[in-house]
């Protein structure tokens, strides 16, 4: 060291590389080794003893410290135990990974870059003021990562944020590249479809790749990467105006090419929900602001709903996805609802949830504006039903939803209730806990005049629906009429029909007293509230002019006023709230609740 403090650093150097044969072997030697270090920088924990000269003729950060009169308060107080100088660099952008490959290209050592480092290695550049380390960097990222959608997809799917200015000099040209592919990429599809097995009896996997394979992929890929990557590139795409209804005039695949995406190649449920979210957006951006707006793409609009509907019910734990799907779901039922009758295959094909259903019929009814004569709405109404009966059997809707459904139609759009019976019938077997009210409500949505002679014949062998006491009364005058018709001679027939007379009053007088006390302690609840006398059903039970006895109900209760001397007030009864007569029959008890 005393030789270097003599002659001079400069001296010393060249001294050495003439000495080692060369003055880059010498420098990248001693970048190596550590040899005749008169300057150590910390980062990040970790030392490198260095050399100023090549730091001072890299680095405009170091050229400004050393050049600054007070450019001492930038190194640490102490010298090192060899009287060194030491920096210390905490928050260096890039870390310790990234000063050193900087501080390579100082010693005329060219970095290895790869896409792990580079980024590292330009952050720590910038902040140190390298700039043909920069330009280095630059030209390995224009040359292996800008270059194709799959190496912009590849480094992003690893990288990390900086905190630096690198962070958004890298991610968005990286995104612009990945846009750009995924534009062109609907661009160039000229059809849509899955791909298909290659024979009827090729090994699961032997598929033959679809003339869309390169959407799918890039498509798949850029739904895969982090939320924050995932989110800034599709928004993009959607800002790209897209038209994918021209995609569904091209090829009558839609369904099956999106089943294929987001069912088997998207590998997680939220790559699936930023395809789905992605596409509805686009096609919701792209569609007429009026009808028709399904004619020609109503797979598309279907099949994402109904992905949507699927992943709404899936991800119930991230409340943030969650709301993007909802948001996107309403939309998505509104256009869906107001375009049933634009349908170009059948509503039931779609695996559309209760509530999914709910939502497109009530908008469909209500916004729509139906001509009850079209005959498209007999078929939709048809459709419904169908989803009736698929709901009954698996046992996926409860009795409120269902009554919702059936009543969203007016009762003409039904010429027949046979689909409607038999869904009741099968909801009965395949749900638990539904109450005795539910029940008789689920059974009340039957017109049995619209009911074929078969289903007919079957509904009245049904204890559940022959309960009711408008069927029974039915059933009743049924008999009344074939006995009457039975001559006097024919004694055995005259016995059959008797006996079923029998059965049909014991019922019929089972379920009337037992709707009654229902009543009674229904309206004792009532007066208990409004702190009135109770009615008694009892009192008008005598002398009524029917077989079927006709209660007559006390529909008011009076209390005298606080005031002296006044007329009585009336207090409404629980008859009266329902808007009962006073005069009441057996249809009219039965739908008293």
């Amino acid at each position: 060291m005393q030789q270097v403090k003599s002659e001079g650093i400069d001296v010393v150097v060249l001294k050495m590389a003439k000495k080692e044969g060369g003055f880059n072997t010498w420098l990248q030697r001693v970048r190596r080794t550590g040899e005749y270090s008169d300057v150590t920088v910390r980062v990040e924990g970790e030392e490198f003893r260095l050399h100023l000269l090549p730091l001072l003729n890299a680095s405009s950060y170091f050229r400004n410290m050393t050049g600054n009169p007070h450019w001492s308060s930038g190194w640490s107080s102490t010298a090192g135990e060899d009287g060194t100088r030491v920096v210390s660099l905490p928050d260096l952008p890039g870390g310790a990974e990234g000063f050193s490959g900087a501080v390579d290209y100082c010693y005329l050592i060219k970095p290895m870059y790869t896409i792990h480092n580079v980024a590292l290695i330009r952050a720590a550049a910038e902040f140190l003021g390298m700039t043909d380390v920069l330009e280095s960097t630059k030209k390995f990222l224009y040359t292996n990562i800008f270059a194709h959608w799959r190496a912009s997809v590849g480094f992003l799917q690893q990288y990390h944020p900086l905190g630096s200015t690198v962070d958004e000099y890298i991610e968005t040209r990286c995104l612009k590249v990945l846009v750009a592919a995924l534009a062109r990429a609907f661009g160039e599809t000229k059809h849509l479809s899955a791909p298909m097995a290659l024979s009827a009896v090729s090994r699961a996997g032997n598929l033959q790749s679809s003339p869309c394979q390169a959407l799918s992929e890039i498509l798949v890929r850029a739904a895969s990467l982090p939320d924050a990557f995932a989110a800034e590139a599709l928004d993009a795409l959607v800002e790209a105006d897209v038209n994918l209804n021209a995609k569904c005039r091209q090829g009558r695949n839609v369904r099956s090419w999106l089943d294929s995406v987001v069912e088997d190649e998207c590998g997680t449920d939220r790559a699936r929900c930023w395809v789905v979210l992605c596409l509805s957006r686009m096609l919701t951006r792209a569609a007429p602001d009026s009808r028709p707006w399904l004619e020609l793409s109503s797979q598309y609009w279907c099949s994402l709903l109904e992905h949507l509907d699927h992943l709404v019910s899936v991800l119930e734990d991230d409340e943030d996805m969650q709301d993007k799907l909802l948001d996107v779901k309403r939309v998505m039922e509104r256009r869906v609802g107001l375009g049933l009758d634009e349908l170009d295959e059948y509503l039931h094909e779609y695996k559309f949830g209760p509530d999914t259903l709910i939502a497109i019929v009530g908008f469909y009814v209500e916004e729509g504006q139906p001509d009850p004569n079209d005959g498209s709405y007999e078929e939709i109404v048809r459709d419904v039903d169908r989803f009736l009966w698929s709901y009954a059997e698996s046992g996926s809707i409860n009795p409120e939803t269902f009554v919702g459904l059936v009543k969203a139609f007016p009762s003409s759009a039904r010429q027949s209730h046979d689909t409607i019976f038999r869904a009741v019938e099968k909801l009965m077997t395949t749900t638990e806990d539904i109450s005795p009210e539910e029940k008789q409500g689920l059974w009340r949505l039957v017109d049995h005049a619209k009911l074929s002679p078969a289903v007919s014949e079957k509904a009245l062998n049904n204890a559940g629906y022959l309960s009711q006491p408008h069927i029974l009364e039915m059933v009743l005058q049924k008999h009344g009429e074939e006995l009457a018709k039975v001559p006097d001679t024919d004694g055995q027939n005259m016995r059959t029909i008797m006996q079923k007379v029998i059965n049909a009053s014991l019922k019929l007088l089972e379920e009337n007293s037992r709707r009654s006390q229902e009543i009674e302690e229904l309206q004792q609840k009532y007066s208990a509230l409004t702190g009135g006398k109770n009615c008694r059903l009892e009192d008008s039970y005598d002398n009524s002019p029917s077989p079927c006895w006709r209660p007559s109900l006390t529909i008011t209760n009076r209390t005298r006023s606080e005031t002296e001397g006044s007329e009585y007030s009336e207090t409404p009864s629980l008859a009266t709230l329902s808007s009962i007569e006073p005069r009441l029959n057996l249809r009219d008890i039965y739908s008293l609740d």
